[in-house]
C-alpha cells in the first residue's frame, strides 16, 4: 500500500507526514521514535487497514522543519507539538499509536489532555526517561555548553548506503530494509553527496529530565484506555515496566511480543496488527 503525503504546519514549520489506510475509519496518530520518522511505522501501519492511520515526521526528524536556534527540543515540549498537530488534522479526538521517543511524549500528553484521546498504544515506552535532582545542575551545564558549541552543516557522504550501515551498526538493530526506509526519508541530496536533514541538536543530552515522581503524575492522570506493545528482546523488562504500569488508573492492557525495539517494523506484523486493530476498533 503506498502512502499518502500530509504537510501541515504548527508553530510556524512544516510538518510532513504518511497516511495510510480508510479515510473514513478511526483516527490513528502515529509518533515515531528518537532520530526515526514516519517510515518506522510502514509496516505496521498498511496493516490497520480499517483505520486512517497518519504517521508524522516529528519536529526536528525527517522530512519536518527544524525549530529556530532560540527553541529546543524538550520531551515536554512534545506535547504542546501533539495538541498543535491535532488541532492542524482538525481531529478534535484520536487514537494514538506511539513508539519509543513518541510514546514517551505521548504519555505526558494523554495526561495532559487526557479527554482528547480515545485509546492509546505505546510501543516500547511508557514516559520519558527520568533523571533525578542531584545530577540536574550538572546536566543543564552540558547541554547549554553543547549549544554553545553547535555547528548547524552535517556532513557529506557520496553514498546513501554509508548512512545505512552507520544506522545497521548502531546498538538498536534494524533489518536492512527497515534501515534504508527510515534513513532515506532523513536524507538530503546535493552535488557533493549526501547527507543528514535530522537536526543535529536531537542528538545532545537533554536538558532537564523530570523526575520519577512528576512521570508517575502524568501516567496516573490518563483517562482513556492503555495498550502497551513490548519486545521480550527490546529496551525493558516486564520488571521495569510494571514499576510504571502500576501507576495507571485507566482501563490497561500489557501485551509482549518477540523482537526487539523496533519490533512494530521487523517483528510479527501480522499478531502486533492483529492485538492493535482489535484494541482500537473496541474502543471506537
Amino acid at each position: 500500500m503506498t502512502p499518502n503525503p500530509i504537510d501541515i504546519k504548527i508553530k510556524g514549520i512544516e510538518i510532513h507526514g504518511l497516511q495510510w489506510g480508510n479515510p473514513d475509519g478511526p483516527k490513528v496518530l502515529a509518533l515515531h521514535g528518537w532520530l526515526d520518522n514516519a517510515e518506522t511505522f510502514s509496516s505496521l501501519a498498511p496493516a490497520l487497514t480499517q483505520c486512517n492511520v497518519i504517521a508524522v515526521d516529528l519536529p526536528g526528524h525527517g522530512l519536518s522543519g527544524h525549530w529556530p536556534a532560540h527553541q529546543h527540543y524538550h520531551v515536554w515540549a512534545g506535547v504542546e507539538d501533539i495538541e498543535h498537530i491535532l488541532d492542524a488534522l482538525g481531529w478534535e479526538q484520536c487514537h494514538i499509536l506511539a513508539h519509543s521517543m513518541g510514546a514517551a511524549m505521548a504519555t505526558l500528553y494523554a495526561g495532559t489532555f487526557p479527554d482528547r484521546l480515545i485509546s492509546l498504544t505505546l510501543v516500547e515506552a511508557i514516559g520519558p526517561a527520568s533523571g533525578d535532582t542531584e545530577t540536574a545542575p550538572e546536566r543543564l551545564a552540558k547541554a547549554i555548553l553543547s549549544m554553545k558549541a553547535h555547528n548547524f552543516e552535517q556532513a557529506t557522504k557520496p553514498s546513501s548506503d554509508i548512512f545505512v550501515q552507520a544506522r545497521l551498526n548502531g546498538s538498536l538493530k534494524l533489518k536492512p530494509e527497515s534501515a534504508k526506509k527510515i534513513v532515506e526519508r532523513g536524507l538530503s541530496k546535493s552535488e557533493e553527496g549526501y547527507a543528514w536533514i535530522n537536526d543535529k541538536r536531537l542528538r545532545y543530552s537533554s536538558m532537564m529530565r523530570l523526575t520519577e515522581d512528576l512521570i508517575a503524575s502524568f501516567i496516573s492522570a490518563i483517562k482513556c484506555p492503555v495498550l502497551g506493545v513490548f519486545a521480550d528482546g527490546g529496551l525493558f523488562t516486564e520488571e521495569t515496566i510494571q514499576q510504571r504500569w502500576q501507576h495507571l488508573t485507566c482501563e490497561h492492557t500489557l501485551h509482549w511480543f518477540k523482537g526487539s525495539h523496533h519490533l512494530h517494523i521487523d517483528g510479527d506484523i501480522d499478531e502486533i496488527s492483529c492485538v492493535v486493530s482489535e484494541f482500537i476498533a473496541q474502543h471506537s
